[in-house]
This record gives C-alpha cells, sequence and structure tokens, in this order.
C-alpha cells in the first residue's frame, strides 16, 4: 500500500519512471476512451424515448466526441520520443481530465436513473460498474487517475443504488462496496510490480551501459599500447591486412625500428627510467611521422612503420634516417641523462600476393641484418636477404624431419696450455651434413634451432654425443660444451643435462658448459639459478665471447665464472690493431686479478701464441694449433701432443 500511495503523487524525481508511465498509458487510454464511447452510446440509444433529447443523446454524443478527440491525441503523440517534463506535464493533464470526463459520465448516468424503468434502470448500473471496471485496468501505471475514477464511478454506482428502495439494487451497490477492496489491491499490485520492473529495466539499462562502456574501453586496449599510447602489435597487423586487402597491386612499404642499448638502461636507472625513454620514443617517432602513416610499438623496444603510401625509396630511407638520428638525441631521466641508438630494416614490397606476416618478416630480417652489423643504420631488405632468408625457411623445414638427429655430429678442437703445449681438453662443435641441403653452418641451423624451439632436442643429442666422446678420450681430458640461451634459461633443459652425466657415469668435473653474454640478457635471474645447479653439481662454467656484449664485468662478478674465453675478433685482429692487442692485455689482466683462468679463440699464428702467453693468458685454441677434429683424429692429436711433451722434457734431461 504504502508503494501505492507514493505512486499517487507523480514522480518528478524519478524521469525515467515517469516516462515508462507515459509510454504504458499511451497505449491504454485510447482503449479506455474507445470503451467509454460504446457503453454511453448503448445507454443513449435505449434512453432515447424515454429521456430529454438533450440528455438522451446531445450529452453523450458530446461527451464521446471529446473522447475522440482525445484518441486522436494519443494516436498522433503517444508513441513520440517524450521527456520527463513532458511526460509529467501529460499525466498531470491526464489525472485532472480523467477526473472531469468520470464526473460528467457518472452525473450523465445518474441523470438518465429517473427516466427508465427497472431494466434501464439496470443497465445504468452495468454502465457505472464497467466504466469504473475499465478504468482500474486502463489507468493502473496512472494510480492517481485509477483510483479517482474508480472512486467517482463506484460512489456514484453506491450512493444511487443503495437508496433505491429495491433490494435487488442495494444488494448490488453493497457488492460494489466490498468490491471496491479487492480493486484497489489489484491496482497497488500491479503498480508495484510495474515499478519493479521498471527499476530492473533501468538497472539492466545501466548494467547494459557500464558493459558497452567496459566493451568500448577493452576494445580501446586491444588495438593501443598503453604506455606509449600508439598502436599496439594487434592494431598494427590488423591495419597492415586492411591495407593489403584495400590495394594488393600496392602494398605498404613497412619498417621495424629497434632501440639498441634499451636494457642497460633498465638495468642501471630502473623500469621507470626504461618507460620515461619508451614514451619520448614515441613522442619523437609521432613528431617525425607527421599525424601521416602508421607507428605502432609492437613489444618490448620494437616499434613497427607503415610509411606513408605516397612516399619513395629515397624518402623511405631519409625517414628510416630520421628514426635512427631521433634515437641518439640523449634522454633526460631521473638519475641522470642517457643516451642510445636504434636500427631500422625496412621492406618496399613489389608486385602483390603479400601477407602482413611476409612484410614483417621481411623487415625484421632486415633489421636483424643492420643490428649484427651494429651499424645503428638503415637497412633495407634485397634480393639477397631474400635468399638468405628463403634458405632460412629451408633450415627450418629440415629441422623439422625425422632424419635431422641422425644428421647431426660433433667435431672437437684442441684446448692448448700455452705454458707446455699439452692438450688439457676439447670444445666440442656441432655439425650438420643435410641429405637435402648439405653441409649447413651452426650460424645458421642453431639460430634455426632456437626459432622453432628444437633448440632443447638438438643440445641433448649432442650432448649425449659429447659424454660418450668423453668416456672414450683419456680421464685427464676436458670435454666444453655450448648451451644456448634457450638452454640456460631452461630448468628441464639442465636438469636432463645433468641427468646424462650421471647415467654415463662422467665426472661432472670433465665437462665445462660455455654460455654467451646474449644468452645472460634474455633472462639473467632464471641463468642465475640454472648455472648455480650446475657449478654444485661440479661443472665448470665458462663465459664465451667476451666482450661482444653489455655490462660484461656485472656478469662476471655476478655469477663467478671459471673462465673466461677472449672473443676470436679482438685475437685474430691482434697482430693489426693496437686496441685488440691492448684490450685482450686487459682482459688477461682481469682474469689473473680475479683467480679466474683466460682462454683465447681464433689464435692463428705462433706470434700471436706467444704474445698471448707473455699477457698472462694460460689457454689457447684456434687454426695455429689444430681445426676442428673427428673423434678418433682428436684423441690422437692429443696422445700426440703428450709424445711430444715426452720427447722434449728427455730432450732436456
Amino acid at each position: 500500500m504504502r508503494n501505492l500511495l507514493s505512486g499517487l503523487g507523480l514522480q518528478k524525481e524519478h524521469p525515467t519512471f515517469m516516462v515508462a508511465q507515459y509510454k504504458a498509458l499511451s497505449s491504454q487510454i485510447p482503449v479506455l476512451y474507445i470503451l467509454l464511447i460504446i457503453n454511453a452510446l448503448a445507454v443513449a440509444i435505449t434512453h432515447i424515448h424515454t429521456a430529454p433529447m438533450w440528455l438522451a443523446l446531445y450529452v453523450p454524443v458530446g461527451l464521446s466526441v471529446l473522447c475522440v478527440f482525445r484518441i486522436i491525441w494519443w494516436h498522433m503523440h503517444g508513441q513520440d520520443p517524450v521527456s520527463a517534463d513532458r511526460a509529467y506535464s501529460v499525466m498531470r493533464r491526464t489525472v485532472v481530465l480523467a477526473g472531469v470526463l468520470t464526473l460528467a459520465f457518472g452525473t450523465w448516468a445518474v441523470a438518465l436513473y429517473q427516466y427508465g424503468n427497472a431494466y434501464q434502470q439496470g443497465q445504468i448500473s452495468y454502465f457505472l460498474v464497467v466504466t469504473g471496471i475499465s478504468c482500474v485496468f486502463c489507468l493502473m501505471h496512472l494510480p492517481a487517475a485509477a483510483l479517482l475514477t474508480t472512486a467517482i464511478t463506484f460512489s456514484f454506482m453506491v450512493v444511487t443504488f443503495m437508496f433505491s428502495g429495491n433490494s435487488v439494487f442495494v444488494a448490488t451497490a453493497t457488492s460494489v462496496i466490498f468490491l471496491s477492496f479487492p480493486f484497489v489491491r489489484v491496482i497497488n499490485s500491479y503498480f508495484r510490480n510495474f515499478a519493479g520492473l521498471v527499476q530492473l529495466t533501468e538497472e539492466l539499462g545501466e548494467k547494459q551501459a557500464e558493459a558497452e562502456r567496459l566493451n568500448l574501453i577493452n576494445s580501446r586496449n586491444a588495438l593501443q599500447d598503453q604506455l606509449t599510447g600508439l598502436a599496439n602489435r594487434r592494431s598494427f597487423f590488423r591495419e597492415l591486412q586492411d591495407l593489403l586487402q584495400q590495394r594488393p597491386e600496392e602494398p605498404p612499404i613497412v619498417g621495424l625500428v629497434d632501440l639498441d642499448g634499451f636494457k642497460p638502461v633498465n638495468d642501471v636507472f630502473g623500469h621507470a627510467a626504461g618507460d620515461l625513454v619508451l614514451k619520448e620514443t614515441a613522442e619523437r617517432f609521432v613528431a617525425l611521422m607527421g599525424g601521416r602513416g602508421t607507428i605502432a610499438r609492437l613489444g618490448g623496444d620494437e616499434f613497427g612503420v607503415i610509411f606513408p603510401s605516397d612516399l619513395n625509396r629515397n624518402c623511405v630511407s631519409k625517414m628510416g634516417q630520421a628514426f635512427c638520428a631521433a634515437l641518439r638525441e640523449p634522454y633526460d631521466v631521473p638519475g641522470g641523462s642517457i643516451r642510445i641508438s636504434g636500427s631500422c630494416g625496412i621492406v618496399v614490397p613489389e608486385g602483390s600476393g603479400h601477407t602482413a606476416e611476409q612484410l614483417y618478416e621481411k623487415a625484421d630480417f632486415a633489421l636483424y641484418q643492420v643490428k649484427n652489423r651494429r651499424s645503428g643504420s638503415v637497412e633495407f631488405f634485397s634480393h639477397d636477404l631474400e635468399e638468405i632468408l628463403q634458405q632460412r625457411h629451408l633450415i627450418e623445414l629440415e629441422l623439422q624431419g625425422d632424419n635431422f638427429g641422425k644428421e647431426l655430429s660433433l667435431e672437437y678442437q684442441p684446448i692448448i696450455d700455452l705454458e707446455d703445449g699439452h692438450v688439457v681438453g676439447f670444445e666440442a662443435l656441432a655439425r650438420w651434413n643435410s641429405a637435402r641441403l648439405g653441409r649447413i653452418s651452426p650460424s645458421a641451423f642453431i639460430p634455426a634451432a632456437e626459432r622453432t624451439a628444437m633448440i632443447g632436442k638438438m643440445t641433448r643429442i649432442l650432448f649425449a654425443e659429447a659424454l660418450q666422446a668423453l668416456s672414450i678420450m683419456p680421464p685427464p681430458l676436458r670435454m666444453s660444451f655450448n648451451l644456448s640461451a634457450r638452454d640456460i634459461c631452461d630448468h628441464e633443459t639442465s636438469m636432463a643435462l645433468l641427468g646424462m652425466i650421471h647415467a654415463a657415469k662422467i665426472d661432472p668435473r670433465r665437462i665445462e658448459f660455455e654460455i654467451t653474454e646474449t644468452a645472460l640478457l634474455s633472462d639473467f635471474d632464471t641463468a642465475y639459478e640454472v648455472i648455480s645447479l650446475l657449478r654444485t653439481a661440479g661443472i665448470t662454467i665458462a663465459l664465451d665471447d667476451f666482450g661482444t656484449g653489455f655490462s660484461s664485468l656485472s656478469h662476471v662478478h655476478r655469477l663467478e665464472f671459471d673462465k673466461i674465453k677472449i672473443d676470436k675478433s679482438f685475437v685474430m685482429q691482434f697482430e693489426r690493431d693496437v686496441r685488440c692487442m691492448n684490450i685482450t692485455r686487459s682482459v688477461a689482466n682481469l682474469c689473473r686479478n680475479l683467480g679466474i683462468v683466460s682462454v683465447a679463440e681464433g689464435v692463428e699464428s705462433a706470434a700471436t701464441a706467444e704474445a698471448l702467453h707473455a699477457f698472462g693468458v694460460r689457454l689457447a685454441q684456434g687454426y695455429h694449433f689444430s681445426r676442428p677434429l673427428r673423434l678418433h683424429d682428436a684423441i690422437a692429436f692429443a696422445e700426440a701432443s703428450e709424445t711430444g711433451i715426452a720427447a722434449r722434457h728427455v730432450a732436456n734431461a
């Protein structure tokens, strides 16, 4: 009943509810007017000959005409969009008109009562009751109007017939009195349900609007890099694919820009500084693009570029150079100012039939080439690179072949003690002689194995062969084996290698694993855990290609390497470049001061070997001593070196 009482007043403070009331009434009120017209004309027809003409005909016709006008109005305006203020005004007027018309029809019906016989008086009773019931059902959405019209019609009925002296009419009037209470409950119940439905609909609408808002945000987030505000990888490839579909005969020019030296920024200044660098880089690139083309952050420190379609190759080259130049400008971060550089790979596709993935791969391959040269410049994908890329695809395909494992083998390069020239061990070098492609360079198939996740399988196959070779070699000899970045960052692979050593019953102290600085950069924490596990087992750990990566001294300090291998790029230019000689001497001094064994790679002359020995380098390997050998030749070489040493000792004695 509380809901009903609150509904008697128009709820102007709930505009949504008022609009819902208006829409519900717009379909019900015309029905009410039609019922009134039909019932009124029926009463008029039966009273034409018994009541005055003005009362029997003119009054009901006049009221009916008014009802027709209201029907027309609701038909014309009932379905129009309406504001809350407009709905409030119409419903307030509806309550007033409902009271006036009900009072008019009721007064007219009671006035006819004295002119009819018992049947005609019964029809008056019927008219009043039906009018009241019609008002209840057609005006339930507006309780004030429903109760007002019901009260008027039922009151006319009760007052007129309760004192008629006719027992049937008195009984009917009494029934109407008791009937009014259930009708009030019906009105209350219906209005409560209607109010609940409107509230539920409003809540569902709000939830739907919120869901749509969140979907819009998610859609935007799905296509936008949250750090820089640029398009993300998904958006980049979607736009690239759309451009290829729209104009397949004119594929877009695609570029990739990669920041060189970005990881040390995170290591030294922290990730917050790295984020600042990425955001400022995005701003610089956007400014260079000038609102044309597309710049996207594809992940990490890699940015993708879709160049404007009207640029020629020369203009694209200049823009690529501008990207690299922009990266060389200093960045101000908390704690100081830093400098980085960048490289850019670009593909200018010819013809049609390209896919977004193919264009990305070619630009990425061009970027890979320029980064290998460490030139920090621009590289275009060329026909020569096309041939190399096709060869790479063939290699990756062959890696999936059934005979891949059988075609792998090892060769062993002696590691020499510069003090007396004896062999202390061998480095196991992977070889692949493919039945289809012939002999493939390790520099080609090892990166391919890493890309295709075949490196773990390759490592197990080759290490099993290395263990078998070590079991044949005399116990003093050691075996050095290279682990890839994926191997050193994979607990499963490290546990498998330890299990293989245990199963082969090989002393772990005869095994040395070589890892590169690049492997450490990929996931230092995991690499640290794996290296600690291997060293605990007694395995020697050597840092390979020292001086070619980043933060080498930090890695040496934290990981406590047993050996450092001086990269052959320094040793092979030893006699021609004083700087390479000085770097080699400095590394040898570093190792001696830290108590770490130094190993020089790429020794190709006696003079280089003598100079290395003078610098304090203990071990060396290279073509001056021996090329990589097959197993039995390697064992024979080691035995010959021991025999030579023994002969020299006898001669000296």
